[in-house]
């Protein structure tokens, strides 16, 4: 069974997943009080939050208190992989007297109850140190410097990378074997680059198993593949200098451990909106450009293998077990997602508005969906759903209470292969009210209406089997009488005016024809006149020969002209007016080759 953490402005609570949604048999009967923010370690085994400038720590199974730590100005914590080890970041305070500052990282043994080491870290951002999964080593970033320790062990440091003005690192999730990539953003005009080593093998440049240089980079994410064996660099600039975006300009390159390395080109223009490895580690799925953004699958070397259609969307989820994958728009748009199978065959769709978090459970066949503040603070809540788009529970936090966040509790050994089925499960309607389908219709008109018994559903003109009908006079108000007289009587006017305009044209171009039957009849042909130029020398003095060349110019395009009345097209005046000066540019150069 799975089981599910709810942080409101009450407290901190658990409940049950399927099938018992909304009871509780964990054991933990809650924490009544203001929680600043809670953490659990990925396997789920341990929890600790921040309360009352205190830091409590539980652990399960019965989630029994284990430790309580004073920390007076926390405000982040979390856990190592297997929750051995606990950092708590305090906020940074500076005094008059520097001598005073106090480290403001610290780092735990939660199993010894011990203070490891305190660190200073005087930024919020990338605050947490990394730690591999198997807990052997201990990383964090200083000024220039990367630190790496033992973690059992932070008083002394067992490798440490100095690279000038580094400004992140990544170490990977892995057992045994570790990578790590450092990123250097662009200094005077050289290129930004993020390098991938072997761990401990980065003492020179020349050991980076792959590397890759770029323009127009602020900061990297790193997505490692759960094999550690490839990682995905998201690059981002605050900047857009085309213009394009105002939400900066974006880019997505791949390495790997094998030395290769190259950028993803996507087949739509603008930003990358999510991203997300498939547990396989060789394919990984994108959500990219303008809206409608498209979401493309591509392989480990970076090939499209598969396109998932186009629409309003942001975010990209594959399930544990790594068979449906989640994509859908939230935040700004219209909450909605479609679930799909690896066989690129659609399960199911849903609307679920006012969405502003969104996980799948460790099982891979619930999706939990939340509204939370600060974000929205009308409907706080939360969902469970089927991964056939349907709605299998939900709860609503009391009148003013904040939901802040409700996630899964960490659980691997529920993601355990399952059959997909395409049946929708049986399911609940949801108690939020949705918007209306119906069309407005305006006060005065209602009565009527509904007399004569007119649809209000709202229908784009293309759903129309039949465009539709003109309201009955006897629905319109006096003065929308008098108006609709008005339009008719002003159209009327405007289809004769027209009608005497194409009389007026049509009389034109029987005038225009006559007038070219006339001088088809009376000069000489294109090809003729073209023949009788043909044979015209110059006289070898330079304005006469001006003179003759551009007479000669003008007749080659009288030559056309007559082609084409000849071949049936219709001249406008214009081009009538030049066909008769044929004679007389004729007489001009005959005087002129004399």
């Amino acid at each position: 069974m799975t089981h599910f953490a709810i942080h409101d402005s009450a407290g901190l609570h658990f409940a049950d997943g399927a099938p018992n949604f909304g009871k509780n048999s964990t054991g933990f009967d809650g924490f009544e009080g203001k929680i600043k923010a809670f953490s659990f370690s990925d396997n789920g085994q341990r929890c600790a939050w921040i309360v009352d400038g205190q830091v409590i720590v539980v652990s399960a199974p019965a989630w029994e208190r284990i430790g309580c730590l004073k920390h007076p100005r926390a405000q982040e914590l979390c856990f190592s992989p297997n929750g051995s080890y606990l950092a708590v970041w305090d906020a940074y305070v500076k005094t008059q007297d520097q001598s005073q500052v106090q480290p403001n990282l610290s780092v735990y043994d939660v199993s010894g109850k011990k203070l490891l080491k305190s660190f200073f870290q005087q930024s919020q951002n990338n605050w947490q140190p990394q730690w591999t999964n198997d807990e052997k080593i201990l990383a964090r970033n200083v000024t220039n410097e990367v630190h790496f320790y033992k973690s059992d062990d932070l008083n002394t440091i067992a490798e440490k990378k100095i690279l000038n003005k580094v400004r992140s690192f990544s170490l990977s999730p892995s057992r045994n074997v570790h990578h790590v990539t450092f990123f250097v953003p662009s200094i005077k005009g050289a290129p930004a680059y993020v390098h991938l080593y072997r761990y401990p093998d980065f003492k020179e440049a020349s050991q980076a198993l792959a590397n890759k240089s770029f323009f127009k980079v602020d900061t990297v994410e790193n997505y490692w593949n759960k094999q550690c064996s490839a990682c995905l660099l998201l690059t981002a600039a605050e900047v857009d200098k085309s213009g394009t975006s105002y939400y900066g300009e974006q880019m997505l390159f791949y390495l790997n451990t094998r030395g290769d390395s190259s950028r993803i080109s996507f087949s739509k223009t603008g930003n990358i909106h999510s991203v997300a490895w498939c547990p396989s580690g060789q394919e990984f799925f994108t959500v990219y450009g303008t809206m409608p953004s498209k979401a493309t699958l591509f392989n480990h070397k970076c090939d499209a293998v598969a396109e998932f259609g186009t629409g309003a969307r942001n975010a990209v989820l594959v399930n544990p077990v790594g068979n449906i994958v989640m994509i859908g728009g939230f935040g700004n748009i219209p909450g909605r997602y479609e679930m799909w199978d690896v066989a690129r065959k659609i399960i199911g769709e849903t609307e679920c508005s006012d969405t502003t978090h969104i996980t799948w459970s460790p099982c891979g066949q619930y999706l939990l969906t939340a509204t939370c503040s600060p974000r929205l603070r009308v409907n706080n809540g939360y969902k469970i759903w089927h991964y056939t788009a349907v709605l299998q529970h939900e709860t609503f936090v009391p009148e003013k209470t904040e939901l802040f966040t409700a996630n899964w509790i960490p659980n691997h050994e529920a993601a355990k292969p399952f059959t997909i089925s395409r049946n929708p499960v049986k399911g609940i309607e949801s108690s939020v009210a949705t918007a209306s389908k119906k069309k407005y219709i305006p006060p005065s008109q209602r009565k009527t209406v509904g007399l004569v018994g007119a649809s209000t559903e709202k229908k784009f003109l293309s759903e129309f089997d039949e465009p539709p009908k003109e309201e009955e006079a006897a629905s319109l108000s006096k003065s929308a009488l008098k108006n609709k007289k008005k339009k008719e009587a002003k159209k009327k006017r405007g289809e004769n005016g027209n009608a005497e305009k194409t009389d007026n044209w049509r009389s034109q171009t029987a005038d225009t024809s006559d007038q070219a039957a006339n001088m088809l009849t009376s000069t000489l042909s294109g090809a003729e006149l073209l023949s009788s130029i043909a044979g015209v020398t110059l006289t070898g003095v330079p304005e006469v020969d001006k003179r003759i060349k551009s007479i000669k110019k003008k007749l080659h395009s009288i030559a056309k002209l007559k082609d084409e009345l000849a071949g049936g097209k219709i001249l406008d005046k214009a081009q009538m007016e030049k066909m008769t000066t044929e004679e007389q540019l004729l007489k001009d150069l005959e005087t002129l080759t004399v």
